[in-house]
């Protein structure tokens, strides 16, 4: 096996392309900073010279690019020769460097060609950061100018442009003179939106969307925001949004919107099988831009062992004001568990808000008529034909760099869920639960990725509520290597019982082998239990191994788990099988 393992390792090696070598080699350079700049402008090959003459051409070709780099970073005076350098049998092309002095600025001149507002000239003069004493560097000065310009289109003139730039160099001084002149162009404020194509999407739903109003100063990044808003939406392949050229209406331009239609309709299937959790096949159809208002009709269907439904959704993005969505739906659902049989349909509604970038709150209500059979019956439970009514309050913080398959960052929920059991007689409790995950790049292909979770039911004991709104822990979407709700209270038959707390937690680390394979090692564990405080010493914990295969719409999983402390009933060795990260 040792063996085995080095001759694989060997192979590897040699099949590995060579490292990567400067084009020539810096002498001369004690500036770290300098030295870093001058190598990145020499460049990089894979590949050693052949012989002297290609040595040698690398070294004036790394020389040329140095005395021109000089320059431009303000080492005048600064020289570079080209040498070839011969150690250990090996020619190495190099440049021998005597940067000299770095020139700085004696005086630093920023003009308009022609007047602006007030406000917009203080505000473009304080973007314009190059100061006398200053070096003079090309980078600096383009980065200081840009800086400028765009603070200007900002303030209302969108075809500012960089005018002519005068550097007069002193060698005997070591210093320069520069002059800068910006051309502002016409001043200009947003008019009308026109569109391309009504038939796409409303006039008055894309002035929602809009984050400026007919008589703001027109701004370009304005223009930027509102075609990745449109081109974000469902029903829109692609968005372009411009400004009209200068025409005989004053300052007032008119803002063009040229939208293509994305596919009206999609179908998306998916499958998943578990040991512990069954089968389960899926299919949803989409219907976008119902009514030219980027909303969407789904209608869903799901066939599995533990669970199946058919649901409708109607979701309309951007309802009433940007960011805010409102879903309306309704289901069939039943439930075949170990711990109860459940018949319910359901009409909910929701309505999501983004507080910024990475944060949304979200409010929502149910009304539930079901019928649920516990496999216990001979407890007296909430059980039987029973109508259920529910408010959800939520937050969600999400810094996730993928949805699918994040690599780095962290979310955090907590939701809180009043609730009314319309029984005989009227039972209200509340379920809160917060959760947590994070993820954090060990090196480039390997990720620590962590989850959490929370849970309590208040004002009510597990008896009173219906079984299907309990606690329990266990199976593929809990703890692995576990049968689905069998980390629970159990009732007087041994089934699952359900408990008015949990807790759960995961470790996975996640190696990416290559572009389309990856593994994983993990650690599950969890607990439900019957007070309402989770009970931390009672959790069970399974360990397991797992295989990504990478595909475009996120890796496919396969993961075997096996409990740690195995007791009777557990099964040795369980598997899963499904789409996307487990968290």
């Amino acid at each position: 096996m040792k063996f085995s393992g080095l001759a694989l390792l060997l192979a590897a090696g040699l099949a590995s392309p060579a490292m990567a070598e400067p084009v020539a080699r810096i002498r001369g350079v004690d500036d770290s900073d300098l030295r870093a700049r001058l190598l990145a402008v020499v460049g990089e090959t894979p590949y050693a010279p052949a012989g002297p003459r290609e040595a040698r051409q690398r070294a004036e070709e790394g020389a040329a690019r140095v005395r021109r780099a000089l320059r431009s970073f303000g080492y005048y005076s600064g020289e570079a020769e080209a040498v070839v350098l011969d150690g250990d049998g090996r020619l190495r092309p190099a440049v021998r460097v005597t940067p000299g002095p770095q020139f700085t600025f004696s005086s630093v001149a920023l003009d308009l060609s022609q007047p602006v507002t007030p406000e917009a000239e203080t505000r473009t003069r304080a973007a314009f950061t190059l100061r006398a004493g200053d070096p003079v560097d090309a980078q600096r000065i383009l980065a200081s100018e840009h800086e400028a310009v765009m603070t200007l289109r900002s303030e209302g003139y969108p075809d500012a442009a960089a005018g002519d730039r005068e550097i007069i160099v002193d060698h005997a001084e070591q210093a320069a003179r520069a002059r800068l002149i910006l051309i502002p162009g016409p001043f200009a404020r947003f008019g009308p939106i026109t569109l391309n194509n009504e038939t796409i999407l409303r006039a008055s739903y894309v002035e929602r969307l809009s984050p400026f109003e007919a008589g703001d100063p027109a701004a370009p990044s304005d223009l930027i925001e509102l075609a990745d808003r449109l081109s974000g939406l469902p029903g829109v392949e692609r968005a372009e949004v411009s400004l009209a050229p200068p025409g005989e209406t004053g300052e007032a331009r008119a803002v063009q919107v040229e939208l293509q239609a994305a596919p009206r309709h999609q179908l998306e299937l998916g499958a998943g099988y578990s040991t512990t959790d069954g089968a389960g096949v899926e299919a949803e159809w989409t219907r976008r831009n119902l009514f030219r208002g980027a909303e969407s009709l789904k209608l869903s269907a799901r066939l599995a062992t533990l669970d199946s439904h058919a649901t409708a959704s109607l979701e309309f993005p951007n309802w009433l004001r940007y960011d805010q969505t409102l879903t309306l739906g309704a289901a069939l659902e039943a439930e075949r568990t170990d711990a109860y049989d459940r018949d319910a349909i359901t009409i909910s509604a929701g309505l999501r808000r983004a507080i910024s970038d990475t944060l949304a709150a979200a409010l929502g209500a149910e009304i539930e008529s079901a019928r649920v059979e516990e496999a216990d019956n001979t407890v007296t439970t909430a059980s039987g034909d029973l109508q259920l009514a529910a408010l959800s309050l939520g937050a969600i913080w999400d810094r996730r760099d993928d949805p699918l398959d994040p690599q780095s960052g962290f979310t955090l929920e907590g939701v809180v869920v009043p609730a009314a059991l319309l029984d005989d007689g009227f039972t209200s409790f509340y379920t809160a639960t917060i959760a947590a995950s994070g993820y954090y790049p060990v090196t480039d292909t390997v990720i620590l990725a962590a989850r959490t979770r929370l849970g309590t039911i208040l004002n009510v004991e597990a008896a009173e509520i219906p079984a299907d709104r309990r606690f329990y822990a266990g199976g593929g979407g809990s703890a692995r290597g576990f049968d689905y709700q069998s980390i629970s209270p159990l009732g007087s038959t041994g089934q699952p019982f359900g408990g008015t707390s949990l807790v759960e937690t995961s470790v996975e680390v996640r190696w990416r082998r290559s572009q389309s394979l990856g593994f994983a090692a993990f650690v599950d564990a969890a607990a439900a239990g019957s007070d309402t405080m989770p009970d931390f010493g009672a959790m069970r914990a399974g360990v397991g191994l797992g295989v990504r295969y990478y595909t475009n719409f996120g890796p496919i999983r396969l993961d075997i788990a096996t409990p740690v402390d195995r007791r009777d009933g557990d099964d040795p060795v369980s598997f899963y099988i499904s789409i996307g990260q487990a968290f």
